[in-house]
């Protein structure tokens, strides 16, 4: 039996058993698990941090790692806010996000490029100025007695169906495009085998990890107006618990990493934030509390993702 016919027939065991698992909780919940609110709600969620994953996709491809996102999101966010909030209407929301997230990522990694500090420890440094950056904003409009940047319901569309499904699929479109079918692309890959390697075979590297911040910050900031568009407003956070963000995503890439000889994983990605959140989902339904325990069970997630992902490598794993 063919590679590729295995990996077929353990993909389609793998959907039937989720697929049944699934079904058996909906029944013994009386149909609420796969109701049509229920199933807009879990896709919804999922989309959001699908974007992100796929941002991290394209920085981990490079072998660079960046613990600033969660900060960028949140600070990509209230500006969508601010300038959705102005006479720029839902221009300003995607503008706000994406535009946002495409400068603060570059920023990132022409100081991974240019200082040399390796990237995690860099990003953890960035990641303390951005939250004190979006704190500063936060403390200021309350000492003007004004609150954060904040969508009227009337400027949340494009976190609810069917806006959010339309943006999820131009997203999926470009994200695969990108990833595998550009020259920029197949250099990101590359450059995951070694800076020298890479170099040798003619590819420009600090060209390609500052195109790595660039596009990875349109995913990020396409992440960020959406989570404004659903939650109306993202608070500023403090003492790194921004990291917190990118968790979930973390999760839905490496169990996409897991089954990336499988499915491609551009498209593996969103299918595994939606088995994530599901697994959230599921906890809700039997009364475990949101919070401390479902954080809990995500941390143990992220861990056995990711032995499942690296569990092949030889050398030290970032």
């Amino acid at each position: 039996m063919s590679d590729k016919k295995k990996n077929a027939i353990q993909l389609g065991t793998l959907l039937v058993i989720i697929a049944a698992v699934c079904i058996v909780f909906n029944i013994l919940f009386d149909g609420r698990f796969l109701s049509r609110d229920n199933i807009n709600i879990l896709v919804s969620h999922a989309i959001i941090p699908t974007f992100t994953a796929w941002g991290m996709c394209f920085v981990f491809a490079c072998d660079y790692t960046d613990m600033s996102i969660g900060s960028i999101i949140i600070l990509a966010a209230n500006m969508a806010g601010i300038l959705g909030s102005t006479a720029l209407g839902y221009p300003g929301v995607i503008l706000g996000g994406v535009l946002a997230g495409m400068v603060l990522m570059t920023i990132n990694f022409l100081i991974f490029v240019y200082t040399k500090i390796p990237s995690w420890i860099a990003g953890i440094g960035m990641a303390m100025i951005y939250e004190a950056i979006a704190f500063f904003y936060s403390s200021r409009q309350l000492a003007k007695g004004s609150t954060i940047a904040q969508l009227t319901s009337e400027m949340r569309k494009l976190g609810k169906p069917p806006y959010i499904y339309i943006i999820f699929v131009i997203g999926l479109i470009l994200a695969y495009i990108i990833y595998n079918r550009t020259e920029i692309g197949l250099n990101i890959r590359a450059l995951g085998n070694g800076i020298k390697l890479s170099e040798s075979m003619g590819i420009k590297t600090a060209k390609t990890i500052i195109c790595v911040g660039v596009i990875c910050g349109f995913f990020v900031g396409c992440s960020a107006f959406l989570n404004e568009s659903y939650s109306a407003r993202i608070n500023a956070k403090t003492g790194l618990t921004s990291l917190s963000m990118i968790f979930q995503p973390m999760a839905a890439y490496m169990l996409a990493q897991v089954l990336h000889t499988k499915i491609n994983i551009i498209i593996g990605i969103p299918l595994c934030s939606l088995f994530v959140y599901g697994i959230f989902n599921m906890l809700t339904f039997v009364g475990v509390p949101s919070g401390t325990l479902q954080e809990a069970v995500l941390g143990v997630i992220v861990i056995v993702f990711g032995i499942l992902a690296q569990r092949k490598e030889t050398k030290v794993v970032k």
